[in-house]
């Protein structure tokens, strides 16, 4: 090609300054560079080829225009250090006020230096304002008019809307966790929003107890449902459902800088850890749940709970504080050693907490108002119910999960009796106050579910294999039979009168109840010659649907377990007739479940199971045609309950669509 037609290659950039190359002299290829510094001249580089300018927008007007004026500062800093260099005796002056600009420069520096050395900041703003404009509000602000710093703020409710937040939780969200001591809740609230009108107080000496009460309100904007929207908050569940993410985010934002500037409190511990319940409630075993979690553990060892009762600590053993630094370690321990994490295969026998590397006695079984300082020892009988009563449970259950089965049904047999009390009866025999009563109920089933549901997830990996082999007949028999009284359990708290649908906010019951569905499904699926059992079965698969149903308006991930059920058991034609249920109503697709609403909300009690209770019904064992696609199956919805997996996240679609084909 002619050289008149080549495209000429555009003039490449200097290297040296314009400066240094006219005298010849080595450049650092920095701006500016050495050689000008020292000879006091402006370092230039030659006009390159630039492309179109683009129009900056405000932000990066201003950081150029910041920009130049750092420069000119500092050129005139080094004139003024030449001129005092070269004078023979200097003058001594006095230092003169910096100027507000050169203060705002000064910040920007400093602010744009931890960008460059990405050192985090440890600074925040605590501020206030109505619930509803908390979604809105900026996540950071400008504390001054000149400095560019950004910075976090936290905002809170007003003092009246965290009351109400508060009394939410103590009344429905308090007994399942009670690791906090309701009554100094009241005057820590009125403590922490104290701290905000003093200037860097909410950070130095109020962190722990936001950190505490952020919890409080993320557990309790999530187990909101329709019915509390009485309280006038919200006005609708979904737009307080919205608002706990944001408070778990605060939290998580107010941990970051209090665990590096200052120990946290047993107040802080407490609130780290009921947002890490709620992150399970919303995204289940994630590992944003496992971070919060092994972080709770973290600051508790930290703050030496895991050697409370050491010899040590002897002087401290019996205040009321020692106490719930006991109720809150074993709670964490208890939840430890039943995480579904430790069946994977990665960690599997692996436990963050070692009875032989803590020294901790269990607490006591003791009321929150029989807590003070120089206590005695002297705890009421495990019969007599408190508030402990479940969590002492939980802290046995616990144990026993790493016993086998026959321990799981001697702990069944021992369950003290009061937790299958109705509510007049538990008033009557050990005059209580009919709203302890009414939690002490609550809490029987609680218990009881849990109870079954672990039980199930222990035998369920040879539920199908007890078709095929004989040596597994027990724990196919012991699966359903788990399976059974799990939905029994639900669909009498359903009766009650005492069911709230914050109970599904949670995942573990809502996943037990999908899970007892899916054994109970296929076994009336396989059974299609035993009417009369099958029969049995239909009406239990009727409750748990309707339990999902009632929990779908509430949860987005009940939502998915009631859609994919109902593929399966419309085509198969699970569900009786419409003629032979009674207060019935039919679902969009076919399928007859339980009308609750007029149901007579009388107040019951769980069921007394104090044996095994197989008996109740006569298990006849049909081998399917593919029992080992079965056990295949099945195996793998084990470790989906087992492991740590994000339940909601799961195609159930394809695994009960497996399910269908090894049935058919």
């Amino acid at each position: 090609m002619p050289k008149d037609h080549q495209k000429r290659a555009t003039r490449q950039q200097p290297i040296s300054c314009r400066s240094c190359r006219s005298r010849k002299l080595r450049c650092n290829r920095e701006l500016p560079c050495s050689n000008c510094t020292s000879r006091g001249v402006p370092c230039e580089l030659e006009d390159a080829v630039r492309p179109p300018a683009v129009p900056a927008s405000s932000l990066e007007s201003e950081l150029l225009e910041r920009v130049r004026k750092l420069e000119r500062l500092a050129e005139s800093q080094q004139v003024r250090q030449h001129e005092i260099v070269t004078q023979p005796h200097p003058t001594p002056v006095a230092p003169e006020a910096a100027s507000p600009e050169i203060e705002s420069l000064s910040s920007d520096i400093a602010y744009l230096e931890r960008i460059y050395n990405k050192s985090f900041s440890n600074t925040l703003v605590f501020k206030n304002c109505p619930i509803g404009q908390i979604a809105k509000a900026p996540a950071y602000i400008n504390r001054s008019t000149t400095s560019f710093e950004p910075v976090r703020c936290i905002w809170l409710p007003q003092y009246s809307d965290a009351k109400i937040l508060v009394e939410k939780y103590v009344q429905d969200v308090d007994h399942i966790h009670h690791i906090v001591y309701t009554p100094s809740l009241s005057a820590l609230l009125s403590t922490a929003y104290a701290c905000l009108n003093v200037p860097n107080s909410a950070t130095k000496h109020g962190g722990s107890f936001f950190l505490l009460f952020l919890g409080i309100f993320a557990s309790a904007t999530n187990s909101w449902t329709q019915s509390d929207c009485d309280r006038g908050l919200f006005s609708t569940c979904a737009e307080a459902n919205a608002q706990a993410p944001l408070w778990v985010k605060a939290l998580e934002d107010v941990l970051d800088i209090t665990h590096r500037i200052m120990g946290v409190s047993i107040e802080g511990i407490q609130g780290v850890t009921i947002a890490a319940f709620v992150i399970l409630s919303i995204s289940g075993f994630s590992r944003r749940y496992k971070a919060l979690f092994n972080m709770a553990l973290f600051l508790a060892r930290d703050a030496g709970l895991h050697v409370l009762d050491h010899p040590s600590n002897a002087g401290s053993a019996n205040l009321a504080r020692t106490e719930m630094g006991r109720r809150l370690w074993w709670h964490l321990v208890a939840s430890d050693w039943q995480a579904p994490a430790r069946f994977d295969a990665a960690v599997s026998g692996v436990y963050h907490c070692h009875p032989r590397q803590m020294v901790v006695k269990k607490p006591l079984n003791l009321n929150d108002e029989d807590l003070v300082d120089g206590m005695s020892q002297d705890q009421k009988p495990l019969s007599c119910p408190t508030v402990m009563s479940y969590p002492l449970q939980r802290i046995r259950i616990a144990e026993i999960m790493l016993e086998i089965d026959t321990e799981l049904q001697l702990f069944i047999n021992d369950i003290p009796p009061f937790f299958s009390m109705a509510t007049t009866e538990l008033e009557a025999t050990y005059q209580l106050s009919p709203l302890r009563a009414i939690s002490i109920v609550q809490q029987g089933f609680c218990l009881y579910s849990l109870t079954w549901s672990q039980r199930c997830r222990l035998h369920i990996p040879y539920f199908t294999r007890g078709f095929v082999e004989l040596e597994y007949a027990a724990s196919c028999d012991i699966c359903l039979h788990s399976a059974r009284q799990i939905i029994k359990t639900e669909t009498l708290l359903s009766h009650s009168g005492l069911f709230t649908a914050s109970r599904y906010k949670l995942l573990g019951p809502l996943t037990s109840v999908f899970m007892a569905t899916v054994v109970v499904l296929f076994m009336n699926i396989i059974r299609r010659k035993s009417s009369t059992q099958r029969d049995i079965l239909s009406g239990e698969i009727q409750d748990a649907i309707r339990i999902i149903e009632h929990a779908s308006q509430e949860s987005e991930t009940a939502a998915k377990f009631l859609e994919s059920l109902m593929c399966i058991v419309s085509k198969h034609k699970v569900c009786k007739p419409a003629a032979q249920v009674k207060s019935a109503e039919t679902c969009g697709d076919g399928a007859q479940v339980y009308d609750t609403i007029d149901t007579q909300a009388a107040v019951g009690s769980p069921p007394y199971m104090g044996n095994n209770g197989l008996g109740d019904m006569d298990i006849v064992h049909e081998r399917p045609e593919n029992g080992e696609d079965l056990s295949a199956y099945f195996n793998g919805l084990a470790q989906s309950f087992e492991q740590g997996v994000d339940v909601g996240s799961l195609d159930w679609d394809t695994m009960l669509s497996e399910l269908e084909r090894s049935i058919v």
